[in-house]
């Protein structure tokens, strides 16, 4: 390849020499079984439109949605949790993050999933689907035969021994009577259309008429025939009556409200309504509850006042509205027992019964609310009768709960345990603990005062005390139309009995 070293100069050009070396091949190492040859296929010549794509695939790939941008916040999200980012792995199951799998519309998860989810999430935030379904109609109460119901009329409140207490209307020298349907097919009720001589305590019959026929019709009626009949109409009509101070055209108005309702009853449209619903308004809870107390209690009430200060047999009043309140926080339905500890003259246990449907058991020892306490619980079967309501069962009980054997195996199967602990004494909250060791797991108490002091946590020093057998305990206020002893806001507290191991208490 190179030119020779002696060419003399100014000599012809150099030739270039070249040669071909012929350089042997290693031979291909044998093997036992060779391969055979694959077959080649003839090459084709390359079709002009090779890149192009054909016309379905094109359409698809347009319409194909590109994938979006993960947003910075959720990168920022997946860094602070050391989530690895997944590639894009086509057939396998991707999972969306925390947030997205929480949230309401179910991204992230199958249809199937998001479904359930929703179901749970509106079980559980409906107060009517907390528990067993619970059926209002009391279906003796509509059967074809009118019954005579075993209840207290409203003339029996003001005649008799209540007779002095009361005065006949505007001055006038003799009182009319009057017969008020309800909405079940039950005889009528009758009054005496008086007034009290004491207008804050006694009993009102002409205004328990009005106040019956309101919550009967916004109730019992359905939404066409509330337009047509409305409370407010015939709210107008009584105080049309009022103001002209006349007896007849009251009389007139009462009458008018049983011509109307009557032939719903009687073609089955009141107990329709009723059976489509399940549970109470508390204005219908108020009524009820207030004719009871008003043909038993009200009559009495003087003897309420008879206890010793600064003992634990203090009487006082929980109102309806706090006692709705305690129920909905604890979730009591027609399946639970509820039990009163110090009852008084039972009005929380009757209002549980007729408002949650569940049985409800009272026990108080001082003998005058136990008295008025017996007057309501007979009263409360036949009062609900008339308004056509299946109601729980009622009982209770005359005795000391730190002696009574009756009340023991009830509270071992209570759901929720009401103490109107207010004015106990320190040593009898002490003994209420011991008592509450008989309580089930899940079993709540709702109290005046605390049972397990604010900020408590199991320790080693306290390993060994009561309060432990509450799992946790809420705090929660009350305001002055709650309690019937002061016009103060205040707090009261639910406690919850269950395994106190490693358990911490919160306010």
């Amino acid at each position: 390849m190179f030119a020779s070293k002696h060419a003399k100069p100014n000599s012809k050009k150099p030739t270039v020499r070249r040669e071909t070396v012929m350089v042997p091949l290693n031979k291909p190492s044998t093997s036992k079984r060779p391969s055979k040859p694959t077959p080649q296929r003839p090459s084709a010549p390359a079709p002009s439109d090779r890149f192009k794509l054909p016309p379905q695939a094109g359409a698809k790939a347009a319409t194909r949605p590109l994938k979006k941008a993960q947003a910075p916040v959720q990168k920022a999200k997946e860094v602070s949790r050391g989530i690895k980012r997944k590639s894009a792995t086509p057939d396998r199951i991707q999972f969306s993050s925390d947030e997205e799998s929480d949230s309401d519309d179910g991204s992230g998860t199958s249809d199937s999933d998001a479904v359930s989810r929703k179901r749970i999430k509106s079980s559980v935030s409906s107060v009517e689907s907390s528990g067993p379904s619970r059926s209002l109609v009391r279906e003796v109460a509509y059967g074809e035969k009118a019954e005579e119901v075993q209840c207290l009329q409203g003339a029996d409140a003001t005649s008799g021994v209540h007779e002095a207490k009361f005065k006949n209307p505007w001055d006038s020298e003799s009182f009319e009577t009057v017969e008020l349907q309800y909405p079940s097919n039950t005889a009528r009720e009758k009054f005496e259309l008086k007034w009290p001589k004491n207008e804050k305590d006694d009993y009102k019959p002409m205004e328990d008429i009005s106040e019956t026929v309101k919550a009967i019709c916004d109730f019992y009626l359905p939404a066409e025939l509330r337009q047509k009949h409305g409370s407010a109409e015939f709210d107008r009509k009584f105080k049309k009556a009022w103001r002209n101070e006349s007896i007849p055209e009251f009389i007139s108005v009462v009458n008018d409200f049983n011509t109307m309702l009557r032939p719903y009853i009687d073609d089955g449209t009141v107990r329709r309504e009723l059976a489509s619903k399940r549970s109470l308004p508390l204005d219908t809870i108020k009524r009820i509850l207030d004719q009871i107390y008003a043909r038993t209690v009200s009559p009495k009430v003087e003897t309420l006042r008879a206890y010793q200060n600064g003992s634990d047999n203090v009487y006082g009043e929980l109102l309806p509205r706090f006692c709705s309140t305690i129920f909905a926080k604890t979730n009591l339905n027609k399946s639970h027992t509820f039990v009163d500890i110090g009852s008084g003259v039972g009005n929380v246990v009757l209002q549980a019964a007729l408002e949650v449907g569940c049985d409800s058991w009272g026990i108080e020892m001082m003998p005058n609310p136990c008295d008025l306490g017996e007057l309501q619980a007979k009263e409360f079967p036949g009062r609900t009768h008339l308004w056509g309501l299946d109601v729980g069962k009622v009982k209770l009980i005359r005795g000391d709960i730190t002696k009574n054997t009756e009340i023991s195996p009830v509270l071992q199967r209570a759901d929720l345990v009401l103490v109107n602990n207010q004015a106990f004494t320190p040593q009898l909250n002490d003994t209420l603990l011991s008592i509450f060791l008989d309580l089930k797991d899940g079993c709540k108490v709702a109290s005046l005062k605390p049972f397990v002091p604010e900020g408590h946590k199991l320790s080693a020093r306290n390993q060994n005390s009561l309060t432990n057998q509450f799992s946790h305990q809420l705090k929660l206020e009350y305001f002055s139309e709650s309690v019937s002893w002061t016009n103060q806001m205040g707090t009261w507290y639910i406690a919850t009995k269950g395994s106190s191991a490693l358990q911490s208490y919160t306010k």
